[in-house]
């Protein structure tokens, strides 16, 4: 899983990595009580992730300088300075200067040549400000608690309220003024009745859901690239997938679909699929890795252009993989033989469920699960569960002491050995890595009666679990 994702992130930030070779950038500052010291230019890349782009020494008197030839791709930055504190710069110009002090570096922030930024830092002061006369208020109104106060404190907040409305209706066709829109959540309109019982109750409730949801993405530009280096991009598609949207593969499908409807800005576009996907690949969520299969075959294999060669080919591998052990999928054949040289059948193999164990004799994590595999086994032969244990590792004496080891003689063991009967010699007929996904060990798959598969990846210890709940749902249809 690791490998996967590290894989798809290192192919997104080459893909994003801005080469445009104009005049470059020259963003000067200086902080007052900062000296001999080194600050970092960085742009967000979701909310977790940052990407350096220049470095900058500080002399004794608080000066820097960062510049390159190379223009900066334009959204939002901070500026990182030591023992962790750090504040945020709009870059759309690529040449401007800023001041400020240590000891407050919002407040005493000012902003020469980018109006952006002028226009963003107004907006944070602004706020500030409001925020420190209702917090005094608050700590007074709850010592004091007079009606004068309370309608004080209504004042600033409705004060407050206004000075936000105002600025970003002022600053709307400005980048500032979308970053502070994306930072915001709907505004939900009034409930038109009264709540008196239980099912107004849940009508408002359903209301309010409903309109969160329709308006999630009213707030923040899917149709400009900047949004792709900001914090908010992340948050947002996080709290939509997996707050809002129903785990399954095709409600998430679905909702893939109309955020990337909305998704127009190349580089935006590309973020929103690399996050969907790369959450579903190998979900935590059991079944819902068709979503990433939906998304390979329709935002990968079928929008090449946004991607590089190898990007496409690795998710046609991924997908050729998968599709086949997706969940209602009837598992694909496997070619084993057991202790006596017979060939194992698994659409022949009667049975409620199937629980098929793929391991390596020698994996620690398929020797601890072994014994937890037979202790489930005992209390579930009875339900008619069948287990068929099946080792990736071809040595007949590794295989054989594993099974003396563990004592697995009552459920079915194979091995894919088969000999030829012309030549005599040993042949191999499955490939458990493309086949079966084998990239660790070990692998477990749930089959129900006609050998669809009904789960997989679970451990040892939950088989028994999902099987009871697997058929008290069948029951009920």
């Amino acid at each position: 899983m690791k490998k996967n994702t590290a894989f798809l992130l290192l192919t997104l930030l080459s893909l994003f990595s801005n080469q445009l070779l104009a005049q470059g950038f020259s963003i000067k500052g200086k902080i007052t009580g900062l000296k001999d010291t080194t600050v970092f230019l960085a742009h967000y890349f979701g909310y977790n992730q940052q990407v350096i782009k220049d470095t900058a020494q500080v002399d004794a008197k608080g000066n820097f300088v960062f510049q390159g030839d190379k223009k900066l791709p334009e959204g939002l930055y901070l500026v990182s300075l030591p023992k962790g504190r750090y504040f945020d710069l709009i870059i759309g110009n690529q040449e401007f200067s800023f001041e400020t002090d240590t000891s407050n570096l919002i407040k005493k922030m000012k902003v020469t040549g980018s109006k952006e930024n002028e226009n963003f830092f107004a907006f944070q002061q602004g706020m500030s400000k409001h925020f420190d006369e209702m917090k005094a208020l608050e700590a007074e109104y709850k010592q004091k608690k007079s009606p004068a106060l309370e309608a004080q404190l209504k004042k600033v907040q409705a004060e407050t309220m206004d000075f936000q409305k105002n600025w970003l209706k002022n600053n709307e066709n400005l980048f500032a003024g979308k970053l502070i829109k994306a930072s915001q959540e709907p505004e939900i309109p009034a409930f038109n009745r009264p709540v008196k019982t239980k099912v107004d109750s849940s009508a408002l409730y359903q209301y309010q859901y409903n309109y969160y949801k329709s308006h999630f993405w009213d707030q923040i530009d899917l149709g400009d690239d900047r949004m792709m280096r900001t914090p908010f991009l992340q948050k947002k598609l996080e709290r939509y997938f997996n707050d809002l949207t129903v785990q399954t593969s095709d409600s998430i499908n679905k909702e893939a679909d109309f955020v990337l409807s909305k998704a127009t800005a190349r580089d935006v576009r590309r973020y929103v699929i690399y996050k969907i996907s790369s959450q579903y690949e190998n979900p935590k969520i059991l079944g819902t890795d068709g979503a990433f299969v939906h998304m390979a075959e329709k935002y990968y294999i079928g929008e090449p252009s946004l991607w590089d060669t190898s990007t496409v080919r690795r998710m046609k591998e991924r997908v050729a993989i998968l599709k086949p052990l997706l969940i209602g999928k009837v598992v694909p054949n496997m070619y084993l033989t057991d202790t006596l040289g017979r060939e194992i059948l698994l659409p022949k193999i009667a049975a409620d469920y199937t629980v098929l164990f793929i391991y390596d004799p020698e994996c620690g994590h398929c020797r601890e699960s072994a014994p937890k595999l037979m202790k489930a086994y005992q209390s579930m032969k009875a339900k008619n569960v069948k287990i068929v244990a099946a080792s990736i590792d071809r040595t007949p004496s590794r295989w054989k002491s594993f099974i003396q080891e563990f004592k697995l003689q009552e459920i079915i063991n194979g091995i894919d050995i088969h000999k030829n009967p012309q030549t005599g010699k040993d042949e191999y007929y499955t490939d458990f890595k493309n086949s079966f996904d084998v990239y660790a060990t070990p692998v477990i798959y749930i089959l129900d009666k006609d050998k669809k598969i009904i789960a997989k990846r679970l451990p040892v210890e939950q088989i028994e679990d999902f099987i009871d709940f697997h058929k008290r749902q069948t029951l009920k249809k």
